[in-house]
Formats: C-alpha cells, structure tokens, sequence
C-alpha cells in the first residue's frame, strides 16, 4: 500500500506541530510519510524534546520548516493545529483534505506543563484519526446518506436497538416499538440496501445485524450516539426483556465489536 503524505502545519513550526509530527510517526507507524511545516518557522522549542523523551516518543530529524518552501509538495491530508495557519491553507489548495484542529500555543507559558497537556490532547486526537481512519472507505454510505437514515426517528431506534443488541429480528423490533411488521420491514430493508445493515436466515427467524464491512466511522458514530444518549431507547429494552419467545441469533456477532467502549 501506499503510503499517504501528511503535514501538520502551524505559525512557528516550533511546538505544536513539532510534537504532532513526532507523535504520528510513532503511533501511525508505516501508515502515513509525516512532516511539519511553519508559516514562520522559529526552531524548535528545545521543551518539545523534553517531553518527547519522557513519553519515549522519538525526537529524530525534527527541524523547522517553513510552509513556502514546501508549497509545492503534494499532501493527501493537511492538519492546522492554529487559526492563522487555518488562514493559509490554501497554499496547499490540492491536498485531498484540509483539517483544523485548534490547539493553543504552549509556548508563552513558562515550564514544561503547558508542553505536557498539549502532548496529551494530540495524542487523543490522532489516537481517533488512526482509528476512523485506519481502513479503505469503501462504503456506499457516506455523511450525507447516514444522516438522512438517522434523521427518521423509527430508523434511529431501531438502529440503537440492533447497535446495542447486536442482532434483533423482525419480530422483535414489531414488538417493542409498537409499529406494524410491514412499517418495520420496510424500513429495514432500506438500511439493508443502503448498506447499514445486513440480514441473515436462522430457520425461520431472519436477523439483522450491522453490516460486515461497514467503515469504522459509521460505527463510531453510533456508538457515540448510543453510549451519549444512554435513555432513549429505555422502554424497548425493556420490552425485550418481556419477550418470552425471543430467539437469540447463533452466528458471530465478532464483526460489531469493533468499536471500543
């Protein structure tokens, strides 16, 4: 596979970006060609060292850059990590994605904390860009389509329910949102076809599940919105519990476990 250019691109060059730099080569591995670059390049804050050395992060080949000299390099992903760099980024106008994350300059506090906390908030934050992004994105579902489906308040349910349940029949979910088989069939035969969800025959019981091959992003987003909306579907899952005559699917449910807790 071939290797994506990424540039994290800031005022100074100095701190932010350095550490950014530093850090995506160590947690991304052979994934990603990593450089840094300033729109007014300072050096480098000999703090970012320190508290590379003390994270066992490697230091090497850091330097500061400045951004038009490198202008006319091609980059598959552009990181601002500051709003004036956010301001320029149309120097690097044909990069396949510009991203801004905003991180306050650490610098003009004296010590090495503020060094420390900015460490750490990169760290989570490529920690999620790996994750999401760590895979081809090949699904027909994209943002646009995935927020339509979940914009229908029967389709939110339901998708709540199977995320949280793995699988669910139609028998089940007819039961515990009180609405008529073919109103239910209907709508997840349209997460089926539209790539969301996939169906699987037990005998007589047919059970949907998350697809197989959904992107990691798509189950990220659910799970967000499961675990941050922890009470909506309360009243189902009770009524699931009620159900005497339940079936359980007995195929793998390995493939939605994907995303973490």
């Amino acid at each position: 596979m071939m290797k994506k250019n990424i540039l994290f691109l800031c005022t100074g060059n100095s701190a932010r970006s350095q550490l950014a730099e530093a850090l995506m080569r160590h947690m991304a591995g052979e994934q990603y060609q990593v450089m840094s670059a300033g729109m007014k390049p300072e050096g480098v804050d000999p703090r970012v060292y320190q508290v590379l050395a003390e994270q066992g992060v490697c230091a090497d080949n850091l330097q500061s850059l400045s951004a038009s000299d490198i202008h006319d390099q091609h980059f598959d992903i552009v990181i601002t990590l500051c709003d004036k760099a956010s301001n320029e980024c149309a120097l690097f106008a044909d990069s396949d994605a510009l991203i801004h994350w905003d991180f306050k300059d650490p610098k003009p506090v004296a010590g090495v904390d503020s060094f420390r906390e900015t460490f750490e908030g990169l760290r989570d934050r490529i920690s999620l860009f790996l994750m999401l992004n760590g895979e081809a994105q090949d699904s027909v579902v994209g943002p646009v389509e995935l927020f339509k489906i979940m914009s229908d308040p029967l389709r939110l349910r339901i998708l709540m329910l199977i995320e949280d349940e793995q699988a669910l029949s139609v028998g089940d979910l007819t039961k515990v949102l009180d609405v008529s088989q073919p109103k239910v069939s209907r709508h997840l035969a349209l997460l089926r076809d539209g790539g969301v969800l996939q169906d699987q025959r037990e005998g007589l019981w047919i059970f949907y599940r998350l697809a197989d091959h959904l992107p990691v992003w798509i189950r990220h987003t659910l799970s967000t919105v499961r675990n941050g909306n922890p009470g909506m579907i309360n009243q189902e899952k009770l009524k699931l519990t009620q159900i005497t005559d339940r079936k359980k699917p007995g195929f793998s449910q390995k493939a939605n476990n994907q995303v973490g807790a």
